[in-house]
C-alpha cells in the first residue's frame, strides 16, 4: 500500500473515533427566583411612562412579562402625587404628566402578589435641557468597510456634572446600541459625536429616516446605562457581568430616568427616488 492510501486510511480511522467519542450532555441550569424590573421614564416633552414587568427563567420563551394590577405614583417636589393609569400594554402605566428642568420626581411601585406586597421607590433630578445643535450623516471607513453613519453636534454647559444618553431611531426602529457619555473631558466645549454602531454588517442607506434624540440625563441614571454597556461588552473584569446599578430601592432591577430631551429628523440623501408613506414623514 503506497504512503498516501496509508494516510488517507489514518484519516478515515481518526474521523470515525471521534464521531464514536460524541455524546449528548445535559446542562442542569437551575432557575432563579424571578425579580421584577421598573422602567420609568418622564420627559419635558410630555412623556411619562412606567413599565412594570418579571424577569423570565432560562427556558422560558418570554423574555419579560408585564405585571398588571400595580398602584403607580410620580410626585413632584412640594406636589400631589400624579397617579399613573394602566394602558393597553400589559404592565405600562402612563399619566398625561410633563416633567422640567431643575425639579426633582419620585416615583413609587406598589404591587400585592399571592406571597407579599411588593414596594419599589425611586428619585431622579430633571438636569439642564441641552439641545441638539444638528445631526448628519458622515462617511468613514469602520470595521474595515466606508459605512453611513449618524453624527451630531451640541454645545455642553459651562457647568460640570453634565451626562448624555443618544437614542437613534432609523425609519421608526430603535436601534438598541447604548451611547452614553458624561462632561468630564468635554465640560463648556462643543461636541461632535459619531453613534458607531459594533455590527460588521451596520450602515446607513440611501433614503433612511433618522431620528436621534439627545437626553440630558442625572448621574445615577448615567451609571444605570454606562454599567448596562459596561456589561454588554464584556468590559467589566469579572467573570460574568452583573446587573447594572440602579436606583430602583426595593429589589428591582432597572431604572427610572427624569431627563429633557431634544431630537432632530433628517432623510439620508434623499432624492426622487426616495418614497415615505404618511406615517414616515411624520416621525
Amino acid at each position: 500500500m503506497s504512503a498516501i492510501w496509508k494516510c488517507i486510511g489514518m484519516v478515515v480511522i481518526s474521523s470515525l473515533l471521534l464521531m464514536s467519542c460524541e455524546r449528548v450532555i445535559q446542562v442542569n441550569i437551575k432557575d432563579e427566583p424571578l425579580r421584577f424590573v421598573v422602567e420609568g421614564v418622564l420627559t419635558d416633552d410630555s412623556t411619562c411612562r412606567v413599565r412594570l414587568s418579571q424577569t423570565s427563567n432560562f427556558y422560558d420563551t418570554i423574555n419579560l412579562r408585564g405585571v398588571s394590577g400595580a398602584r403607580v405614583t410620580i410626585t413632584e417636589d412640594g406636589k400631589p402625587p400624579v397617579v399613573l393609569s394602566a394602558s393597553s400594554n400589559r404592565g405600562e402605566y402612563t399619566a398625561p404628566f410633563t416633567g422640567q428642568s431643575g425639579k426633582t420626581y419620585h416615583l413609587r411601585v406598589e404591587y400585592r402578589d399571592s406571597v407579599s406586597n411588593h414596594v419599589f421607590t425611586a428619585t431622579s433630578t430633571m438636569p439642564q435641557k441641552v439641545a441638539l445643535d444638528s445631526l448628519y450623516v458622515s462617511e468613514r471607513i469602520f470595521l474595515g468597510k466606508m459605512r453611513m453613519i449618524a453624527a451630531i453636534r451640541y454645545k455642553d454647559p459651562p457647568a460640570p456634572g453634565n451626562a448624555y444618553r443618544y437614542v437613534q431611531r432609523v425609519d421608526g426602529e430603535l436601534e438598541t446600541t447604548v451611547f452614553v457619555t458624561k462632561d468630564d473631558l468635554i465640560n463648556g466645549r462643543t461636541v461632535v459625536d459619531e453613534l458607531l454602531i459594533f455590527n460588521d454588517e451596520y450602515t446607513l442607506k440611501k433614503c433612511d429616516q433618522l431620528n436621534v434624540e439627545l437626553q440630558s440625563i442625572d448621574q445615577p441614571v448615567y451609571l444605570f446605562w454606562y454599567s448596562l454597556n459596561q456589561g454588554s461588552l464584556g468590559s467589566s473584569q469579572s467573570a460574568s457581568p452583573g446587573n447594572p446599578a440602579s436606583n430602583i430601592k426595593g429589589g428591582a432591577l432597572g431604572y427610572f430616568s427624569a431627563h429633557a430631551v431634544s431630537s432632530l429628523h433628517i432623510a439620508v440623501f434623499p432624492d426622487s427616488t426616495c418614497s415615505y408613506s404618511d406615517e414616515n414623514s411624520r416621525r
